[in-house]
């Protein structure tokens, strides 16, 4: 085997087709491993971390294309070329039927004068200018970008609020506005609840869940996962309260982060008490608060929802889980005694490891291990040390790739390892669907347990594989053939995330 690849010259491609076309050479019979990038620095660092850059590369232009990669004796390389070529041919002809989109923020408001709120999404070095832009043009902005430094997030906050606009961001993954999701959304139905999140995931689990106990979403707002820092000190979450206070479609806010700093939780809940309107509050992992007349606490997701749903409808209807718990114990007798005692939860959502790893940490407080939240830290996320949760979208991981709710590769290769270990008795995982992630997550999910278990019947063992989907009916992905797809893997689907990792701990032995 050897390094084979070509570079073709004076061109762009965005960096998600070419992980697609990437993966679709890895499928190609013969090949072992493959990349296909610009020649920037950051995609050389990775070629050469993965033992596929030749010479040529070396000194490829950011404005070259470099296709890398390494196969068996005997494949043949014109077939993989052409494979590549094909694929970048379909991605072209794609573009070429598609209307030209806006190349700026001037251009775009001039083709749609009715616009208010703007998304941006551009490398870190740029998108905070943009954002300037946005807000000066008296538009409301939503700014998935990451890698602002805290200072410019904090002066664009301040401008906004100057203007009396929303800044949501910088790194804000969710939205829904007027019923339209922005990013990584849900379909959900309309109602009376507005959301404010300084998490993404966990807004979205919120969201989700409110749907399936019945009740609906008037606003989902974000704010970005450093707002509730000592040095932003919620500006955003503040704002967005004010205008779901004074907004006569909703009837109930619910509130989201994780752990905030002291004296900023103090501040949003002196705010909150204030409210004309009920207020739920949940912020994972902090100490737990009593009810105090329009204020309510939820040590969970799936609490803050059903609460909210109750204040706005009533009732809430109850989420139910399909397995037979005598079955599973039987199973993790067997695990046990094999050897098998650890949890290996697998994330996509930072949130939803973060209210994992604080499942397991209350119980297990010297034996949980993360790369997130309050549980020890992990000396190296790439590997597991007793019960560990990996939230696998952190910036590590993503670096010159996707985020692994767009492409699951990378978990996917994990479910598979974590599955091999012979101290694993669980591997814990959760699966998105909706707008922005990937059109069959749980597909790609299930191809993994399916390898993981041939490999481990081969060795006479079995692992657990529990599962949470986060998603409605009526997300194009389709949350009941989602589900389907892990089940016929034998996986165990929970209907939320904290009855999974609480699954996961009981059949562990530490539950209490």
């Amino acid at each position: 085997m050897q390094i084979k690849g070509m570079i073709r010259s004076n061109v762009y491609y965005d960096s998600v087709s070419l992980m697609q076309i990437s993966r679709a050479v890895e499928e190609h019979p013969g090949v072992r491993s493959a990349m296909v990038g610009m020649g920037t620095d950051m995609n050389k660092e990775l070629l050469q971390a993965a033992g596929l850059l030749f010479d040529e590369a070396r000194a490829a232009k950011p404005s070259d294309l470099i296709i890398a990669f390494v196969a068996d004796e005997g494949t043949s390389e014109e077939e993989v070329l052409a494979l590549v070529e094909r694929k970048l041919n379909e991605k072209a002809k794609d573009e070429k039927n598609e209307e030209a989109p806006p190349s700026s923020l001037g251009s775009a408001m001039k083709r749609y004068p009715e616009i208010n709120i703007s998304l941006i999404s551009l490398p870190g070095a740029y998108a905070a200018q943009e954002a300037r832009k946005a807000l000066n043009r008296g538009l409301h902005v939503m700014l998935f970008s990451d890698n602002i430094s805290v200072g410019e997030e904090i002066s664009l906050k301040k401008l906004a609020h100057e203007k009396g606009l929303l800044m949501m961001g910088p790194d804000c993954g969710t939205a829904i506005i007027n019923g339209k999701g922005l990013c990584f959304a849900n379909k959900v139905r309309a109602g009376g609840i507005g959301i404010v999140g300084a998490s993404g995931t966990g807004t979205q689990e919120v969201s989700v869940l409110i749907d399936q106990m019945g009740g609906g979403v008037s606003q989902v707002l974000g704010t970005g996962g450093r707002d509730l820092s000592l040095e932003v000190g919620g500006i955003m979450m503040l704002d967005c309260i004010d205008a779901l206070d004074k907004d006569p479609s909703t009837k109930a806010i619910v509130l989201i982060s994780k752990p905030p700093v002291e004296s900023i939780a103090a501040r949003i809940l002196e705010r909150a008490v204030s409210c004309s309107k009920d207020v739920v509050v949940c912020f994972i992992n902090s100490p737990e608060k009593t009810d105090d007349g329009r204020l309510h606490f939820a040590s969970t997701l799936e609490e803050a929802a059903r609460k909210a749903v109750v204040l706005t409808e009533g009732d809430a209807v109850p989420l139910a889980d399909e397995w037979n718990i005598e079955e599973l114990r039987g199973v993790s007798e067997r695990l046990l005694a094999n050897g098998q005692k650890y949890v290996r939860g697998l994330y996509c959502g930072g949130t939803l490891c973060d209210e994992a790893a604080a499942i397991f940490g209350k119980a297990l407080p010297e034996d949980v291990y993360s790369n997130v939240g309050k549980v020890r830290q992990l000396p190296d996320s790439s590997h597991s040390i007793a019960h560990s949760f990996v939230d696998l979208g952190d910036d590590k991981f993503t670096v010159g790739r996707p985020h692994p709710m767009i492409d699951p590769d990378l978990r996917n290769k994990r479910i598979v390892s974590e599955a091999l270990d012979p101290e694993t008795a669980v591997v814990l995982f959760d699966v998105e669907l909706g707008f922005g992630s990937h059109r069959n997550p749980a597909g790609e999910a299930a191809g993994a347990i399916a390898k993981a278990k041939s490999a481990l019947k081969e060795s006479g063992r079995e692992v657990m594989f529990i599962a949470y989907v986060l998603g409605t009916k009526g997300d194009l992905q389709g949350y009941e053939k989602q589900v389907h797809l892990l089940r016929e893997q034998g996986a165990i689907v929970a209907s939320s995330n904290a009855r999974a990792a609480r699954l996961s701990l009981e059949l562990t032995g530490g539950a209490r």
